[in-house]
């Protein structure tokens, strides 16, 4: 099932022509991870490849051919190795590019999320495995809307936690919208382990990340003074992922968060990611439609 849902055209201003403004829309489209073809795959590897980021000063660490300064590549066949293994509980948002509606040429490829749902106890998680956003269209709402589409998704409609592992504050906070929450008030016990008053245990990130179907989840390390009982790197709540990827952009971004106020996770040290889990009321599916712009 592949279906449309393209919401309401907006009017923007592309970087790439400052001086005309286009009439450009974005549609955005879900699709079951069964009827993910290779051509899709390869496209959302080459829109990682292109925009995801650099390695870091200890890229080294991870293996001889990460090299500081080198963008950190993806392959159709690592892209489906690692957000497709299950492919029964997996759906790809992507969102389209069109710039103008009067030209013949295809709409382009402008971001896509892969999540993935699973049982956990009692609850139905729904996590984010990959999110990523071509630098061109940053700053216009698309990670949100990417992450809000996975709504339309029947199944993925009846979870009730939902997370994700980042180092970008901006997909956190896409995250917290999806939830209804607010990244500078976010649930930490929630996170860490809360019961509710019958001494059922609700959420716990540990047991969370072990009993995934993602195989970079399970050995995943908490860090942060959420997991640790000592922490001098200012983290709260993160994992020791070993993916040294530069943080500058993110960083910049997390100052921005920070000095708004509206930031509680924590800093972002070198190889670590943000753990950003959020507990939240299923809702009645959306049926697939298309918007027309008013």
């Amino acid at each position: 099932m592949s279906s449309p849902v393209t919401p309401p055209n907006r009017r923007l201003t592309l970087p790439s022509n400052p001086t005309s403004p286009s009439n450009a829309s974005f549609s955005y489209r879900i699709t079951v991870g069964n009827k993910v073809s290779e051509d899709t795959l390869k496209a959302c590897a080459e829109l990682f490849s292109s925009n995801y980021g650099i390695w870091g000063d200890e890229a080294s660490k991870i293996s001889s051919f990460t090299k500081a300064g080198q963008k950190v590549k993806m392959t159709g066949a690592r892209l489906r190795a690692q957000c497709l293994s299950h492919p029964e509980n997996t759906v790809l948002v992507t969102c389209h590019l069109q710039v103008d509606p009067s030209e013949s040429e295809r709409p382009k490829l402008c971001g896509h999320a892969f999540a993935s749902m699973w049982n956990y106890g009692e609850n139905k998680i729904g996590w984010v495995t990959q999110l990523v956003v071509d630098e061109a269209v940053r700053q216009r709402y698309v990670a949100t809307q990417l992450l809000q589409t996975l709504k339309v998704h029947a199944p993925f409609s009846r979870i009730n936690i939902v997370g994700l592992v980042s180092s970008h504050p901006a997909a956190c906070n896409a995250l917290a919208k999806y939830a209804a929450a607010d990244l500078k008030d976010v649930d930490l016990d929630f996170i860490r382990a809360h019961r509710d008053p019958h001494g059922s245990l609700r959420a716990h990130a540990k047991g969370i990340l072990q009993s995934s179907p993602i195989s970079y989840l399970n050995d995943a390390q908490l860090r942060g003074t959420l997991f640790e009982d000592v922490c001098r790197n200012g983290s709260i709540s993160s994992v020791f992922t070993q993916f040294y990827v530069d943080h500058a952009e993110p960083l910049r971004v997390l100052s921005h968060y920070q000095n708004k106020g509206q930031w509680c996770l924590g800093e972002l040290a070198d190889g670590h990611e943000f753990l950003a889990i959020f507990p939240i009321v299923p809702v009645s599916p959306i049926s697939p439609i298309r918007l027309q712009a008013s």
